[in-house]
Order: C-alpha cells, then sequence, then structure tokens
C-alpha cells in the first residue's frame, strides 16, 4: 500500500529517433517524384473518329515524321457502332500538335499500279500518322482521322499551289505528277467540280526549287503518258512516258520564251486537252533551285547552332535546347538574340552555345544589337565568312531569298509575301516555316547583298532586316 504523503514519479516517454524511418520516407518520395514526372510527361487526350480500325491497338504508336509523338490509349466502337473512336494520348513535348487542321490517318499496307506504301505495317503494328495544322491554328482535341494519307506529307516552304481548270476530268487522279520537260516538279492535290459546276478544278502544287517556272502566260496541257506515231514507210511506234502518267494521268506545261510575271499562290490557269505545236519548241531561262542569287554573289554559309541549357522547376531539372542558324561576318556571329546573349530567368543555369560541335564563350557583349538580331565578336577558326561589303540595310520589303545548308533547298520570298510591322516583315502565313529555319540569312535577290535575318519560333514568322549599325566595319 503506497503512502500518499510521498510524492509519485512521473514517467514521461521521450520520442525516440530510428533510422528506421529513413526507408520508407524515401519511398515516398521517390513515388511523388516518378508521378510528377509521369504527370509532366503526359500531354492532351486525344479523341480520333475513324471510318475503321484496320487492326489499330491499344498501345501502338502515333508517328510525325517517323518519330513517335504519342500514344493509342483506347479503341472502341461508338455507342451507335457507326465509327470506331481512338483515345490517343501526345507527349508533353508534342502538346502544340494539336490543332486546328492536323490531320491523321491509320498507317497500313498499300498496294497499287500507282504506289506501294505501308509494308513495314504486314510485319510490325500498325500505328496512326499525323501532319500538323498551321503553327498559329486554334487548339483542338477532337479530330477524324482521314481514309487515305494526304497526297503530299510534307510542304516545304516556298512552294506554288495553283489551279487548272478544264471541261471535263480528263482522266486525272489525286497525286497525279506535273512535268516539265517530262521531268516532275509537282503534284495533283485534288480534282473536283468549280463551285457553280459549269468545269473542273483541278488543285495542283508545284515543288518549291521549280515555282519560277510558272509564270501568269505559262501554258498546261493534259499529258496521256502514250503516244502514237504512225507513217507510211516507217510503221508505228508506241512511246510510254511512264506507267504513273497511264494509271492517274498526268499534266505537262511550258512557258514561253518572254516569260511573264511569276505566278502567285491561287492563280487560275486553263487545262488544255492537248498542246499547241508552239509550246513545244519554248526554251525559256528561267532561274531555279540555287540560282536565285545574282551571278558572282559569294556562297553563304551558314553554320547550325545549339543553345543548350539546364532549367529546374519543381525539384526537377530539365536539360533543354534552343536551335538556329548563325552566320559568320568578318567581324563576328550574326544571328538571333537569344542564341547569342541569352536571358537568364530563375531556374535557368549552365549556358552553353555550341557552333559545329565547338563551345562558343557567351560572356562578350553584342557589338550590336536591333530588333532580336545581334553579332556576337567571335569568329571560329576555318570557316569561311560572310564580306562585310556585302551587307545592305533594306529601307523597305523586297523580293529576297531564304538560305540554311546545303540540306535545305534556299526559298525565294517575294515581296508580296511580305508585310511591314513593328520589327521588321511579316511573312504570308501561306508560307510555314519551322523554327528550323530560325535565324537563316536573308539575302537580296536584285543584288545578292545580305539584308536581314529570319525569325522563327514555329508560330510568328519575321525577317529582321539589318539595321545600319551592321555596315561598320
Amino acid at each position: 500500500m503506497s503512502d500518499p504523503n510521498l510524492p509519485l514519479a512521473s514517467v514521461d516517454a521521450k520520442p525516440r529517433w530510428t533510422w528506421a524511418w529513413i526507408l520508407p520516407i524515401a519511398a515516398i518520395l521517390a513515388v511523388a517524384f516518378l508521378v510528377h514526372q509521369a504527370r509532366s510527361e503526359r500531354g492532351p487526350l486525344l479523341t480520333i473518329s475513324a471510318d475503321r480500325g484496320y487492326g489499330i491497338r491499344p498501345g501502338d504508336d502515333l508517328r510525325y515524321r517517323g518519330i513517335q509523338v504519342g500514344e493509342v490509349e483506347v479503341v472502341e466502337l461508338s455507342p451507335d457502332y457507326g465509327e470506331v473512336r481512338l483515345s490517343v494520348r501526345l507527349k508533353s513535348r508534342a502538346a502544340s500538335l494539336a490543332r486546328e487542321g492536323t490531320r491523321f490517318w491509320i498507317v497500313r499496307p498499300h498496294l497499287s499500279l500507282d504506289e506501294v506504301a505501308g509494308l513495314e505495317t504486314v510485319v510490325g503494328a500498325r500505328y496512326l500518322e499525323l501532319l500538323p495544322g498551321p503553327p498559329r491554328a486554334e487548339r483542338q482535341l477532337e479530330f477524324v482521322a482521314l481514309e487515305e494519307p494526304p497526297v503530299l506529307r510534307y510542304f516545304n516552304p516556298g512552294g506554288l499551289e495553283i489551279t487548272l481548270r478544264a471541261p471535263s476530268r480528263y482522266g486525272l487522279q489525286t497525286g497525279a505528277p506535273i512535268s516539265y520537260r517530262q521531268l516532275s516538279i509537282g503534284r495533283v492535290l485534288s480534282v473536283g467540280l468549280s463551285s457553280d459546276a459549269s468545269t473542273v478544278e483541278i488543285r495542283a502544287w508545284i515543288e518549291p526549287p521549280y515555282a519560277p517556272l510558272v509564270r501568269d502566260n505559262t501554258r498546261f496541257w493534259k499529258a496521256s503518258g502514250v503516244s502514237f506515231k504512225a507513217g507510211l514507210w516507217g510503221g508505228m511506234s508506241v512511246e510510254l512516258e511512264s506507267l504513273r502518267a497511264i494509271v492517274v494521268g498526268a499534266v505537262a506545261m511550258a512557258t514561253p520564251d518572254d516569260p511573264g510575271l511569276p505566278a502567285i499562290t491561287g492563280h487560275a490557269f486553263p487545262l488544255h486537252n492537248e498542246p499547241e505545236a508552239e509550246w513545244l519548241g519554248w526554251r525559256p531561262s528561267l532561274p531555279v533551285g540555287t540560282a536565285l542569287l545574282p551571278p558572282g554573289t559569294p556562297r553563304a554559309r551558314p553554320l547550325r547552332s545549339s543553345l543548350s541549357y539546364t532549367s529546374e522547376t519543381f525539384f526537377v531539372k530539365r536539360d533543354r535546347e534552343l536551335n538556329g542558324w548563325l552566320l559568320p561576318l568578318e567581324n563576328g556571329l550574326l544571328g538571333p538574340v537569344n542564341l547569342l546573349k541569352p536571358e537568364r530567368e530563375d531556374g535557368q543555369e549552365n549556358f552553353n552555345l555550341r557552333l559545329g560541335g565547338r563551345l562558343i564563350p557567351l560572356g562578350e557583349e553584342l557589338t550590336w544589337s536591333v530588333g532580336g538580331i545581334g553579332v556576337l565578336p567571335h569568329l571560329p577558326k576555318e570557316v569561311v565568312p560572310w564580306p562585310v561589303e556585302w551587307l545592305r540595310s533594306p529601307d523597305e520589303p523586297e523580293d529576297c531569298v531564304v538560305i540554311g545548308d546545303s540540306a535545305m533547298q534556299p526559298v525565294a520570298l517575294s515581296t508580296a509575301r511580305l508585310g511591314l510591322t513593328a520589327t521588321g516583315w511579316s511573312v504570308d502565313r501561306a508560307l510555314s516555316f519551322e523554327s528550323a529555319w530560325n535565324g537563316a540569312p536573308v539575302f537580296a535577290r536584285k543584288d545578292g547583298r545580305l539584308v536581314g535575318v529570319l525569325i522563327s519560333d514555329g508560330a510568328e514568322v519575321e525577317v529582321r532586316p539589318l539595321p545600319p549599325e551592321s555596315l561598320s566595319r
């Protein structure tokens, strides 16, 4: 029995820290990090309706230019069983592809007299492919898949779209070639009736290198692909141009020796049933391909550059990269300011500029910087600089040429495609310059002088003219 007069001892239990808690806490943090990373890499969910599934399954790829940009998550029938609906998850880096005008189709084996395509899907899985809409288009999450792939998968900037009008179809099919002196220079995009059903309208596409061949007095006619020659003493001969021309038809064209003004997008031409004898003798001298600048113009050698840096958000570090073109001048490197002297924002560090695999110092002040372009006073060894005397500061938009490297076809820009802005010359939205052209030098057609730099972020495209400061040596 305890004595009530004696003090009572109380025992307080002290919390004991043990290293055993480290493992579950670390596991929770690791799971949270993985969940956050997985969510950050998930882009928008698209709904794509198709007439048929053609064997597409959950887990199959969505591809663009052969690269996976998403994955099929669900394949099911619509509630009325009238179509197939695909739920497709884009990757976060490809989220901008979900925009109005983007087209989808299921790649599958296709065999015809005209074309063999999709053979890799005979033994492999089917997959979806897409063709992005215009860069400035509105965001969109629901699409209808094409039954057949587009005639032209990838439009190169600088091409020419025209309309041919004929009294009948002349046997032309989508994809029919357009030839100049029996060399293919374009394709037929579509064939249909005009709005009042009075004629047949053929939409045609001329490839960028050959767009200067089409003038306002150019003649087009149906090329059958088969020609017969018979004579009293020489017997009969048959000439076949190509199997493709026989199957889907073909269009030929000729331009007079005295060519007219260059045709612009939307120009309409009559399509004749057969050529006149005079047309076959025309031999005009017209610049095509790299012959867009005057003779004697120095060769431009822009260099591909990449600015890499680390971006940190929510305890996650990511490696970022910004690509563009830099043109060596006698007094430094000309290009976009965001490559030559990037602004360092919170969470961004370790900026490195590489040019042809070599590290370029970024600490120096720019020689000049106006309108988003400038010159870094650094000239790498063993490069051929563009002569300073071949620079010119233009007063207004003019016909010019955009040049990348030898693998990129030069693109001609006419004054009609350029408009004035506060910082330079806006480029017609019909010309879809991708961000791969960012920093490409721009040269004047009339004298070959360097007059500006193309700035493209994949959405807005402008030519930034050289300021007067650029002319000082």
